[in-house]
């Protein structure tokens, strides 16, 4: 048994919440109860419970529902179907075409691999009368076995979505940021009389959310300026002054999926670390 506790342990802290963790705790000390006839049978019971749990939180109905690519089921009454929901995992509230045509992503082998880990964690969850009074080695076994199957479909679902993120990441051009950003930032007039945006370096593009509607990236780079202090004149007579200096930057940005490239920044999100400006500006002993 020690092996599905420890198992357990590397399975608490990748679940969404404190009630999936209190649950699958529960799970595990049932499985433990050796004088208990049903172990095995509650242990499967509140397993698949909380697999349930977990798909739902991956995928929502109320989510999937309203995607663009959703369609209702008539053999399902209308409800979301499993298939459906692993599509949601693989790919959100995007269009599978662009998906696959653009992305390179095959939808298929993704959903293969999720729906294969929930028929093997349906089997393994299935109550019947042959698991009653179990021997202690199956219901060892067992309960391994089912410890395997969810981690292997949390695997498989956060390698999708890394795979997607990736892929979407890829294809927002730097340039596209670059100019998002503008070419006004608040925080620079703190420093100089005047300034200009020279260049700005997108580093970095990480998508951090993906749902139904909308996809959240933020972008980290540095922006290069030219500070002036004094006028035009000034600084002709030698009586003003000009300096470059680059400084890092992190900026929100939002697209719509039915339009994942077009983006739009976040209102006031933009920030820009200016700290290095003021590092020893202040000398030693003085007031700030």
């Amino acid at each position: 048994m020690q092996n599905v506790l420890a198992l357990a342990r590397e399975l608490s802290p990748r679940l969404a919440n404190d009630f999936q963790r209190r649950l699958l705790d529960a799970t595990i000390q049932s499985v433990q109860e050796a004088s208990n006839p049903l172990r095995l049978n509650n242990f499967s019971a509140s397993f698949r419970e909380l697999f349930r749990h977990i798909l739902v939180e991956l995928a929502p109905d109320h989510e999937v529902k309203v995607c663009l690519w959703f369609k209702p089921d008539d053999k399902n009454e209308g409800k979301v179907t499993r298939a459906q929901k692993v599509n949601y995992v693989v790919h959100a509230g995007l269009d599978p075409a662009y998906v696959e045509d653009e992305l390179g992503i095959d939808i298929k082998i993704e959903r293969k691999g999720l729906l294969k880990t929930i028929d093997r964690l349906n089997k393994f969850t299935h109550v019947n009368e042959d698991s009653f009074d179990s021997s202690p080695k199956d219901v060892e076994q067992h309960a391994l076995s089912v410890c395997e199957a969810l981690k292997a479909f949390l695997d498989c679902a956060d390698e999708a979505r890394r795979t997607l993120c990736s892929r979407v990441e890829e294809r927002v051009h730097d340039g596209v940021v670059s100019e998002a950003i503008g070419d006004t930032i608040l925080s620079i007039d703190e420093i100089a009389t005047h300034h200009s945006i020279e260049d700005v370096d997108v580093h970095e593009i990480e998508v951090t959310s993906m749902d139904h509607a909308e996809i959240q990236f933020t972008a980290y780079g540095s922006v290069g300026v030219q500070l002036q202090w004094g006028s035009n004149s000034d600084v002709r007579k030698g009586e003003g002054a000009l300096f470059r200096d680059s400084y890092p930057l992190a900026c929100k940005f939002i697209s719509r999926v039915e339009s994942p490239e077009e983006l739009q920044i976040v209102e006031d999100s933009l920030c820009v670390d200016t700290s290095s400006w003021w590092d020893g500006y202040y000398d030693e002993g003085e007031p700030t």
